[in-house]
């Protein structure tokens, strides 16, 4: 099982990711509209501190069902003033790094929570 620490350092580093990706871009001319785009608002993310981790699954783009480790996955993470966000791959997920956080409120209901860490 991997540790508290371990999950908080792979959570840091995939929102240290979505603020290297927000300045870069992929390249492919891609739009999104997404919660934060201000280079200040997503650093103020990136050192909120992590109340609660949870990875998420949810079944593939187009399928219906979950088969095992065959589905699409995340970081949910409350922060300390109770907002929650998705960390995760977006839609160019192997074509570049693409690691987005949104606003936990734009989950659909496939997404669930399949491991829980907490820190006081």
């Amino acid at each position: 099982m991997i540790s508290c620490r371990t999950t908080l350092n792979l959570v840091l580093l995939a929102m240290l990711a979505v603020l290297a990706e927000s300045s870069w871009g992929n390249g492919y001319g891609n739009s999104y509209n997404y919660d934060l785009s201000k280079m200040s608002d997503l650093r103020k993310l990136y050192n909120s501190k992590v109340y609660k981790a949870e990875r998420m699954t949810r079944p593939l783009e187009g399928l219906s069902f979950q088969l095992g480790i065959i589905s699409h996955s995340g970081v949910r993470v409350t922060l300390d003033d109770d907002t929650q966000w998705l960390v995760h791959k977006g839609d160019g997920y192997g074509i570049s790094s693409q690691t987005v956080a949104v606003d936990a409120r734009h989950m659909s209901r496939k997404w669930k929570a399949s491991v829980c860490m907490k820190w006081v």
